[in-house]
Formats: structure tokens, C-alpha cells, sequence
């Protein structure tokens, strides 16, 4: 059985639900949460708190496992339950290596506009030396629980993201890689929309509130331009703080006008694909592989993406043939110009073989290694 430990999120039950088709029966999953009663996750058999997992684990038998998402309560749950020589995986999610790892280490993330500062506050501010204090324990930390106790890195569909951690921290090239992807188009999309193409002209910009979305940045090369009757959708409803979402709304109008629409109420995901099919242009600012499940929809139905050059997500896109654009060549022709049919299609083409329930099937069996079970 394959121990899994992940979050609270609303993308698990997803998940528990195309491992478990996958394999039926060799998957327990801890749901780590902010209290004992979960806010997404569904609870079963097979997916239990931390407290009902340790009063069962003594009647399981693992053969791995499976970290969703690297954190220092993680870290401390797998040492607690001395379950040694047992094979751990790592699936990086994006912030748990960009953020906790790789920017202490130099790597930028975010533009510094009037709503990154302002998010702040005062007191953090005043409290940076000591948060950087904590900081490198916090890496140090980690570092040396991925060094002693991590057999394999795991990505989530953007291998380079192991290349960019081996770049920052050379001597964990002795962990071999292994290839992941949670987002299976045909379950995603279903059955209503997995053949639906981009409808409508609306910009979709971002997939969150994150800081890391860099709002502000995007708001620059796009703010020049005449979006006509165009809407420009940003969808807000998902993290971040409030005083950020605040700035970029009020930045948005004001730059805008009737064409911003945030978005800061959350949909459910067949509405959120209705409203992605609206938008023939997609606008991701990141400069950290982040929204990768927003991309690989948006490219697939036909949207013209638009990603920051300094995303690792864009050489990545590139290296697998697809067809993107880079943010900071967005000109007034190039926002106007949207694909043709042929190079919808070859996108379309590229992922559905890439990213299709079967091949996730196949992943799970292969690269934590199911077959010797």
C-alpha cells in the first residue's frame, strides 16, 4: 500500500479519485488540515486525519511514500512514524520548491509593484531580518531531510522544474527524477467540453490571487493596448492575501475601466471551464512554474497564451513543441492576431496525447514502481 500525504486542497478528492482507478485499494492518503474536520477533502476508508492514521498504522503495510506538496508538517509526520526504509517521493507542486527553496537561494518571483509592497505591511517589514533568520533554518531543514530521506523527485508536468532545482542545489543530482502529472484533460474537461474549442474574445489573465501572479506586471504591457470590448477576467477568488487583491482591483479599474471583470467569487471547475472556453487569449505573468493546469486547458481549447520569458513554464512549453507566446513581445498585433485552426489543432494534438487519463494510469503504475505490488 502507498502512503500519500497531502492537503487539504480542493484538487485531492480529484486526485484520490484517479489514483484509486488507477489502482484500486493500494492507496491511504493522510489529509493534512487546519482543523479536525476537513474544508474540501471528502473523508473515507482511505482518506483519514493525521490522528486515525496513527491509530491504525500499525495494521498497514507501506511500500512508499508519496509526499503531494513538501512542508515542515510533512517533514515531521514522516520522522514521527519511523517508517524507515521505506522508498519517499516528492511531487513538487511549485511553491514548495520556488518559494521555500529556491528564492531564499536567489530566484526572483515577483514584481515589485505598488500592491506586492503593499501587501506587506509595516510590521513585516520590520521583522524581515528575523524572518530571513528563519528562513535559512527552515531550508536548511529541508535540504537536509531531501538529502537523507527523499529517493525520488517527482514534477508535476513541467520536468524542468527538477533541472531548476538541481541548478540551485547541485548535489541533489544524486536523486533520480521521475515524471507526474495531475491533470488528465479528458477528466478535467469531461465529457461536456472535452471536444469544445475557445468561443468568445474575453482575456483571461492569471489563475489567482497569488503575489506570484504578478498582476501588476501583466498590467504593463497590456494596459498600452485597446482591448476594444474586450472583458479582462482576472480570477481572484483563490489565495492571497486581501489588502493585494485589493491594490489589483482597484489598479485594474483604474487602468481598464469597464473591461475588468474580476473574478473574486469561487466557481465550481465545469463553470470555471465554461468561462475558459470564453477567453481567446490567456495572459500568465508568473515567473515560477505556477496555473499549469490553467495553461494546458487554455492551449488545448484553442486560446492564444501569453507566459512571462522568465517562467520556466515557457521553455518548457517550447521544448515540447507547443505553441505560446511570450508576454513580453505582447504587442497590439499579437493580442489581436489569434491562432489559426492549424496551430489550435497542433497544441490540441500535442496535449491530449501528453496529458489523458491512460498515460496517468500508466505514471502512477510506473513511477512509484505499483507493478512490483
Amino acid at each position: 500500500m502507498i502512503l500519500h500525504l497531502v492537503n487539504d486542497e480542493k484538487i485531492i478528492n480529484r486526485t484520490v479519485r484517479l489514483f484509486e482507478s488507477a489502482a484500486p485499494g493500494k492507496h491511504l492518503f493522510v489529509v493534512f488540515a487546519s482543523s479536525k474536520r476537513f474544508k474540501y477533502v471528502t473523508p473515507s476508508a482511505s482518506v483519514i486525519s493525521k490522528a486515525d492514521f496513527f491509530k491504525r498504522k500499525d495494521r498497514c503495510v507501506f511500500s512508499s511514500v508519496v509526499i503531494h506538496f513538501l512542508n515542515t508538517r510533512k517533514i515531521r509526520f514522516i520522522k514521527k512514524c519511523g517508517l524507515r526504509n521505506i522508498p519517499v517521493y516528492w511531487i513538487i507542486w511549485g511553491a514548495d520548491l520556488y518559494n521555500k527553496l529556491l528564492e531564499p537561494q536567489g530566484f526572483e518571483m515577483y514584481y515589485r509593484s505598488e500592491a506586492s509592497y503593499g501587501s506587506c505591511g509595516i510590521l513585516r517589514t520590520l521583522f524581515v531580518p528575523f524572518q530571513k533568520m528563519r528562513t535559512a533554518i527552515r531550508v536548511n531543514k529541508t535540504i537536509k531531510f531531501v538529502r537523507n530521506r527523499v529517493n525520488y523527485l517527482v514534477t508535476d508536468t513541467t520536468e524542468n522544474d527538477y533541472e531548476k532545482f538541481i541548478q540551485y542545489y547541485p548535489e541533489m543530482k544524486k536523486i533520480p527524477w521521475r515524471d507526474f502529472f495531475y491533470y488528465p484533460i479528458d477528466e478535467i474537461l469531461g465529457e461536456t467540453l472535452v471536444n469544445a474549442q475557445v468561443a468568445g474574445d474575453n482575456i483571461l489573465m492569471g489563475n489567482s490571487g497569488s503575489l506570484t501572479n504578478n498582476h501588476e506586471y501583466a498590467y504593463e504591457y497590456l494596459s498600452g493596448l485597446n482591448l476594444g470590448n474586450r472583458k479582462l477576467i482576472v480570477p481572484l477568488s483563490y489565495s492571497g492575501s486581501k489588502n493585494y487583491k485589493k491594490i489589483v482591483i482597484e489598479r485594474g479599474k483604474n487602468l481598464f475601466g469597464e473591461n475588468f471583470c474580476p473574478l473574486t467569487d469561487f466557481l465550481p471547475l465545469a463553470e470555471y471551464n465554461e468561462l475558459m472556453t470564453s477567453a481567446a487569449v490567456a495572459i500568465y505573468a508568473n515567473w515560477r512554474q505556477e496555473a499549469i493546469g490553467n495553461i494546458i486547458i487554455a492551449l488545448y481549447l484553442g486560446a492564444k497564451v501569453f507566459i512571462s520569458g522568465r517562467n520556466p513554464v515557457f521553455a518548457w512549453a517550447q521544448g515540447h513543441d507547443l505553441i505560446v507566446s511570450e508576454l513580453e513581445g505582447l504587442t497590439q498585433r499579437e493580442l489581436d492576431t489569434p491562432l489559426t485552426a492549424e496551430e489550435k489543432l497542433h497544441n490540441r494534438r500535442i496535449l491530449a496525447e501528453l496529458y489523458n487519463k491512460e498515460r496517468f494510469s500508466d505514471l502512477v503504475k510506473d513511477t512509484f514502481q505499483l507493478a512490483d505490488l
